[in-house]
């Protein structure tokens, strides 16, 4: 785990992992700027591509043909009774999907095919294009043999399919039926021939479904006719059974005897009533006065008026006579004999009457009687009717049912014969199609435009790619952000500086304005302001490995010490390749390694031609000793405690610390620690294991030194001191 020098000073901040908008927009065009040669090779292929295509590519035409599917048009004239409601039917959308799949299938593309004879016609298979360069392939490794009639049928078929494009407009109920070929004529024709092929298949459909549907109802309505026939018999049965006779008018006849025999009852009682009232009336008149006014009211009776007037014209001669003649006078007395032979004669004739009713009485007597009996027995017969007719009923209603039934079949029946005389289909073609007059394809700029497109995001893609696969250190927030630790200075390589190959070691001072000497200048600033108890007198330069820089870095920032007036030293403790002394001193004899004898530091010291830096020179190990236990010995530290009392800056130039230990072993003698990564050569994981090797080193590390940058290319990566226009900052 990296521990950070000011974990205060450079932690980032809460949250800022999250990028803004406008952070993710400077990326993006950072990433754009960074690899804009691949971007703009990958457009520039694209586009090559393209017109290599428009080139190679034999033009296309398409002709379109349109049609209409009319649900309301055969529905109607099959059944015009049923317009009004089609006529609301809303469009149906699973329907509409059907029926363009069945336009695409392969049905309908091999019908075309044999319609026009496609299988025959070598130009319509032949491949263009892609399809050509895999035909010419495949030629090449399998044997030339002319295809078999079925293989060219197939061939045709999957032709058809290819080119075909069959649409829904908008969500009406009309389809554009198009098709692409290399022929104007050709595609005219197959994407008519479509058309026609599907009128056709629905056509031959619908007399297939009618005939099949003929059929099985014919079958069924010889079974419904049986069943329907079989319930009304058991009707007519039943009915004969139980003695169930319809009287029409929904009566049965057992109720209409019933109905007739209360009205006869009621009848036969009133002229009962009335014959016995004339017979009470005839008895009560026998033996009563004569000179009751009511008997010829009454009986109405000729015979008796007769009478009657004839006894009241005696009693009117009896009263006459009486007051003329006396009432004792003979006379008076053969009218009284007269009015006695007149009364009794009415009383006989009352009798006879009374007798004659008496028989009428009797008769209306017997006569109720007989009508009572036979309503007796009517009245049970109609009991059990009314318990058989609820069997009858449900005897009847499924006879009903059957007949319905059979009707309903009957007519479908009908409907369904009509059909398969009078073929009719809902689709009818509404404009042909006509061969067209320009090529749809290739379209000229939609293939740029397309290839532009891809090119870009093929480009962006491969940059994006590129970039985010780069483990390497190029930004000073690459450094911060993945080893914790500041990156103090961004130096430029010597040779990008200088513009040719140069040691670089005294670079400082041969260019003191150029922006390599302000990157040094920036390195010292970070190490007299490292906050140390001792101060940062002695700085040890490390890198992680070898071809890093840290050497030249080393020398130059000695030399800036010096060149500002501070004493200063600059110590090679490299033993295994002590380069610094090779390219300073490489005659010296006197060395660092002589320290461990006693020899003193002083006779070892070497000054550079201005005599303003000590250098301290050191060369490899040759007598077997090991460079840690010389770094690492009490000589050593000595010898640094030594040049620390003499010097302001002790400068070390100090081994690589991932191959070797020696830099670890000399740790506790260095106040602080530059570290050196080459920009866009050293691996993060890399920096981040070599810091991770010593507490020591990490704790006491000023920060990072970016070095040997690009400078035209670290202007892609948005470095401030490299971006256009500041170099006029520098000499």
């Amino acid at each position: 785990m990296l521990h950070r020098v000011h974990p205060a000073a450079h932690a980032p901040e809460a949250g800022s992992a999250i990028l803004s908008p406008t952070e993710l927009l400077v990326q993006i065009w950072g990433i754009v700027r960074r690899h804009m040669l691949l971007i703009g090779a990958a457009v520039a292929v694209s586009l090559a591509l393209a017109v290599i295509y428009l080139l190679l590519a034999p033009p296309q035409f398409t002709a379109t043909a349109t049609m209409v599917m009319d649900a309301r048009r055969s529905t109607t004239m099959m059944n015009p009774s049923v317009s009004a409601n089609v006529a609301e039917t809303p469009l149906d959308n699973p329907t509409v999907e059907s029926q363009l799949e069945i336009l695409r299938s392969e049905n309908i593309a091999l019908a075309v095919v044999r319609q026009l004879k496609l299988d025959e016609d070598p130009d319509f298979t032949r491949p263009t294009g892609l399809g050509a360069v895999k035909r010419s392939l495949r030629s090449l490794v399998s044997s030339n043999e002319p295809p078999t009639p079925e293989q060219r049928l197939r061939a045709a078929v999957a032709e058809v399919d290819n080119n075909l494009y069959v649409r829904r407009i908008g969500v009406t109920f009309v389809f554009e039926i198009s098709f692409t070929s290399t022929s104007p004529q050709r595609a005219a024709e197959v994407a008519n021939a479509v058309a026609d092929a599907y009128v056709t298949d629905q056509l031959d459909a619908k007399y297939q479904s009618t005939r099949r549907a003929g059929v099985w109802l014919q079958e069924r309505l010889a079974e419904l006719g049986a069943q329907a026939s079989e319930a009304d018999r058991a009707v007519v049965d039943f009915r004969a059974t139980n003695n169930i006779v319809d009287a029409g008018g929904g009566r049965l006849l057992s109720e209409q005897q019933l109905t007739e025999l209360n009205t006869q009852l009621s009848a036969a009682r009133g002229n009962a009533s009335e014959a016995r009232a004339r017979l009470d009336r005839v008895e009560q008149m026998i033996g009563s006065d004569l000179a009751d006014s009511t008997l010829t009211d009454a009986l109405r009776n000729e015979v008796i008026i007769k009478l009657r007037n004839q006894y009241s014209e005696l009693t009117k001669r009896e009263a006459d006579l009486a007051k003329r003649l006396g009432p004792q006078h003979q006379a008076v007395a053969n009218v009284r004999g007269e009015i006695a032979e007149a009364k009794r004669s009415i009383n006989e004739e009352l009798g006879r009457i009374g007798e004659g009713y008496r028989s009428d009485y009797e008769i209306a007597r017997a006569r109720v009687a007989t009508i009572e009996a036979s309503l007796k027995e009517a009245i049970g017969q109609s009991q059990l009717s009314s318990q058989a007719q609820v069997q009858l009923r449900a005897l009847e209603s499924s006879a009903q049912s059957y007949r319905a039934l059979y009707d309903s079949f009957l007519q479908r029946y009908r409907e369904t014969v009509q059909q398969q005389s009078f073929p009719l289909t809902e689709a009818r073609l509404i404009t042909s199609a006509s061969p067209p007059g320009q090529k749809s394809k290739p379209r000229t700029s939609m293939a740029l435009a397309g290839a532009l497109v891809l090119g870009g995001i093929a480009g962006f893609g491969l940059a994006f790619l590129r970039d985010a696969t780069d483990k390497t250190l190029r930004r000073p927030s690459d450094v911060e952000r993945q080893l914790g630790v500041p990156c103090i200075a961004s130096v430029p390589a010597v040779e990008t500086v200088r513009g040719k190959e140069a040691s670089g070691l005294r670079e400082v001072v041969a260019r003191p304005i150029a922006r390599f000497a302000e990157s040094i200048r920036a390195i010292k600033v970070a190490v007299d302001f490292h906050p140390t108890e001792r101060g940062p007198q002695i700085v040890g330069f490390v890198s992680g490995l070898p071809g890093e820089g840290k050497t030249t870095l080393a020398a130059n920032f000695a030399e800036l010490a010096a060149q500002s007036g501070a004493r200063t030293v600059l110590v090679d403790c490299d033993l295994r390749n002590p380069s610094l002394t090779r390219r300073l001193a490489g005659s010296a004899r006197v060395r660092l390694t002589d320290l461990r004898d006693g020899t003193a530091a002083a006779h070892a010291m070497l000054r550079t031609r201005d005599g303003r830096l000590d250098f301290l020179p050191a060369v490899q190990l040759e007598d077997g000793t090991s460079s840690n236990d010389v770094l690492s010995s009490r000589a050593m530290a000595e010898t640094l405690a030594h040049l620390k009392q003499h010097y302001d800056y002790v400068v070390v130039d100090l081994p690589p610390l991932l191959p070797i230990i020696d830099a670890r072993a000399s740790a506790d003698m260095i106040d602080c620690f530059v570290f050196t990564v080459e920009w866009g050569g050293t691996l993060i994981d890399n920096a981040r294991r070599s810091l991770e090797l010593s507490d020591r080193i990490q704790r006491r590390t000023v920060g990072v030194v970016l070095n040997k940058v690009d400078g035209r290319q670290a202007k892609r990566y948005f470095e401030y001191e490299y971006a256009p226009g500041k170099s006029a900052y520098y000499g």
